[in-house]
């Protein structure tokens, strides 16, 4: 980040930032971090936090001054919204812990096995398994609507026993669930196993990305797939490849227009992610804002890279 001292003239060390977006951070005595924030005019955020914001109403909270203990603002101009947000969750980082940041609910995702002998679609954690996870959804109240949903519309199971089939079975006759049809009943043999498991990868279908957006709870597979960002930048189309939950910041490629996405895509192709980089937290929560600008496009593994190029030029079009 550039860095401007806050040592003598006020006015002259804020007329040295920028006027433009970019993430700001304030800095006291020994080094020790004051405040950090996105910031749509940087010099006008510096000044306002320094003492420059309108006077406090007579009841009001005062205004924020950190005149007197702050000694230097660092800052970095970004040009896209998700700039400014990769920039300011890679300081954040650094400062706060994940595990105490209250402004990122923990996502949730769904578990399927389609392998199973009769599966079963659960609320999980990610952590939980590397296989058969579909998600991020916004939060576990909206993977356990988006699981009601698809057990609902294709009538798989939604309890967790173990069963040996039988018409006469007491543990079907006494289920709600197989009383009111709402599943299946495969444990009373109203559907064979290798039609429930058909149901089963129909489900496994749908969360996958072909007809999943009927709930708008849930986006294209996160962790353990390859995607990319899509943002309209000042310079052009910013490119920022995301693997396995991780955005590969260094991989990031900048485009004039559309007609250049085939060889920038080619140079994005094995971008790895830092040793134990992990960013769904903040990039589930942009994933899942009504009002971001950005796209996010899961790669496909039989796709190239003109097959891509061509979904994001029907995309960016629809946008």
């Amino acid at each position: 980040m550039n860095e401007v001292a806050l040592a003598g003239d006020l006015e002259a060390a804020l007329s040295a930032l920028p006027t433009g977006p970019g993430v700001g951070q304030l800095f006291g005595a020994g080094g020790k971090s004051l405040m950090l924030g996105r910031a749509a005019n940087l010099r006008r955020w510096a000044g306002k936090s320094l003492g420059g914001g309108k006077p406090a109403r007579k009841t009001g909270r005062p205004a924020l001054d950190l005149r007197g203990i702050a000694t230097a603002v660092r800052f970095e101009p970004t040009t896209s919204d998700f700039h400014q947000l990769l920039v300011f969750e890679r300081h954040m980082a650094s400062l706060v812990p994940l595990a105490r940041r209250r402004d990122l609910k923990p996502a949730a995702w769904l578990r399927l096995d389609a392998g199973e002998r009769f599966p079963r679609v659960g609320v999980a954690a990610l952590d939980s398994g590397p296989e058969a996870l579909f998600g991020p959804f916004r939060d576990k109240r909206a993977a356990e609507r988006a699981r009601d949903a698809l057990n609902k519309e294709l009538g798989l199971r939604p309890c967790d026993y173990v069963f040996e089939p039988s018409p006469r079975l007491p543990l079907g006759l006494g289920c709600l669930f197989a009383q009111v049809r709402s599943c299946s009943a495969p444990c009373l043999e109203r559907i064979s196993g290798d039609e429930y498991r058909g149901r089963a990868r129909a489900a496994t279908v749908l969360l996958s990305g072909g007809e999943a957006a009927w709930r708008g709870d849930w986006v294209a597979p996160l962790a353990r797939s390859r995607g990319l960002v899509v943002e309209k930048g000042r310079g052009g189309l910013e490119l920022y490849p995301v693997v396995e939950g991780a955005v590969i910041d260094e991989a990031r490629r900048v485009v004039p227009d559309a007609s250049g996405l085939e060889p920038a895509l080619a140079a994005l192709d094995g971008a790895a992610p830092a040793s134990g980089r992990d960013d769904t937290a903040w990039l589930s929560a942009w994933l899942h804002k009504k009002k971001r600008t950005g796209l996010y496009v899961a790669a496909r593994a039989d796709e190239n890279e003109r097959d891509l190029a061509a979904r994001l030029r029907d995309k960016l079009g629809a946008s």
